[in-house]
């Protein structure tokens, strides 16, 4: 019996997603540019937005990135198992059982209250330094010190031993809006702060993209910070518009392909509760993708997929594993659809991944973090 690899099991899958790198580096070099002098600090959390996190961060590793985010710990002990071994930065609330796995594979922890900040500072003899980054409150009240109380912090934590304090920083709540009074706010709370501690030469890390393109000459400054960059890497935002002028282009291309093809007669329904019927005789194409590939179940009857030339409105509801596209007359554009036809979920030629989400009443994020593990990724 021949032996099965996972490069075999992927070539099986009807549906893939494919990756289109250039864009990933191209989109990267952008950033790059608009952040400078600041760096950048890759956010790879969520399977890199599921395009994949260690494929992800060893492209970008070879652009120049040397600094990653993840959201939890269990992301970055994947990313060291898998090679990485550039700086890793947890972003969320650590657990503090798990603080002697943080020193041991040198992943910096985010000290996101004072009861963090005590348990960090506790001797650990053998364990090697720990490095802490600081998150400051400054208003989107889900983790972080409180200005007041993040001078003290910091001082006690720059005198533990065995601790070094890698970076300050927060995180805008609404960077992306067209008031951006909040985000001003915001900044100034965080520069109060940075007076309160005093002259130091500490990282700071307090702007994402939306506020890079809105925000710029208050946030990037100086070699010293790092701008958070997360969808845009992958080419999405919730403001599409800024990221198409920047020239920052979606990564990511979903598709399937056609398994069945037939004629339903005047009257006849299709899929799951009957919420469709045709109204003439019409050709039915059945796609070999559904809701646990991540195609959502909320484009029923609402969204489009792409074969050849054409966009054919999905028929009825969208099954776990399959969804069927109205393909019109059977004499009509969508007579020459037959079983193995790659179908466009989403990608460059359209429907876009905005125009899924809107379909779906969804945000791109959500989107590409939907795709299923079971749908493979691809290079292209």
């Amino acid at each position: 019996m021949t032996t099965l690899t996972p490069s075999h099991i992927a070539q099986a899958s009807p549906t893939r997603a494919e990756l289109l790198l250039d864009r990933l580096r191209s989109n990267v070099r952008v950033l790059s540019r608009l952040a400078a002098p600041a760096g950048l600090l890759a956010v790879v959390k969520a399977n890199a937005y599921g395009h994949g996190a260690t494929r992800i961060t060893r492209v970008l590793e070879t652009e120049g990135v040397r600094d990653f985010a993840v959201a939890r710990l269990d992301e970055a002990l994947r990313l060291r198992s898998e090679g990485c071994e550039a700086n890793i930065l947890v972003i969320g609330a650590p657990l503090i059982e798990h603080i002697p796995l943080y020193r041991r594979h040198h992943i910096g922890l985010t000290v996101s209250s004072v009861a963090v900040a005590e348990a960090v500072r506790q001797p650990a003899p053998g364990e090697g330094r720990l490095d802490v980054h600081v998150k400051i409150d400054t208003g989107m009240r889900r983790i972080g010190v409180a200005p007041n109380e993040a001078a003290d912090v910091i001082h006690r934590l720059t005198a533990a031993p065995g601790v070094r304090v890698a970076s300050v920083w927060t995180h805008f709540a609404s960077a992306g809006a067209h008031d951006t009074t909040f985000a001003l706010e915001q900044i100034a709370h965080f520069d109060a702060v940075q007076a309160a501690i005093g002259p130091n030469n500490l990282p700071l890390h307090i702007g994402n993209t939306a506020a890079v393109l809105r925000l710029r000459d208050r946030l990037c400054t100086t070699d010293r910070e790092r701008i958070r960059v997360g969808g845009a890497l992958y080419g999405v935002s919730h403001e599409p518009a800024r990221l198409n002028d920047a020239g920052l282009l979606p990564v990511m291309r979903l598709v399937s392909r056609v398994v069945h093809v037939k004629t339903v007669p005047a009257g006849d329904s299709v899929s799951y509760g009957r919420t469709w019927f045709a109204t003439a005789p019409t050709r039915i194409a059945t796609v070999a993708t559904g809701y646990a590939d991540g195609y959502p179940r909320a484009l029923s009857n609402r969204g489009f997929a792409r074969i050849g030339e054409q966009l054919y409105r999905i028929a009825g509801t969208v099954c776990m594993d399959m969804t069927m596209l109205d393909l019109g007359a059977p004499d009509g554009p969508g007579a020459a659809v037959a079983a193995g036809d790659d179908v466009v979920l989403f990608g460059p030629e359209g429907p876009s991944i905005y125009d899924v989400a809107a379909w779906s009443d969804r945000t791109p994020y959500e989107i590409l973090c939907g795709i299923s593990p079971r749908v493979p990724r691809f290079d292209r």
